[in-house]
């Protein structure tokens, strides 16, 4: 569900970022560095949601093994 909610904004911030440039407005160098960098932001984002499911997943139907206790 996080994860549809992320790509959803990346998706929308790039349709304004094309809106934006195909109505005659110039973009500056640091406009498009700080477009590219949202993106790039969101997917890592979805990546390190993605492995921390990946990881608990893993860790629920592996639990690791009892502490021995005693002598």
């Amino acid at each position: 569900m996080i994860q549809a909610v992320i790509v959803a904004v990346a998706a929308v911030s790039l349709v304004f970022f094309r809106r934006k440039y195909r109505r005659g407005g110039t973009i500056t160098v640091i406009e498009a560095f700080r477009a590219r960098m949202k993106i790039v932001f969101l997917a890592l984002a979805v990546c390190s949601l993605c492995s921390k499911v990946v990881v608990h997943t893993y860790r629920h139907f592996n639990p690791p093994p009892p502490p021995i206790i005693g002598p």
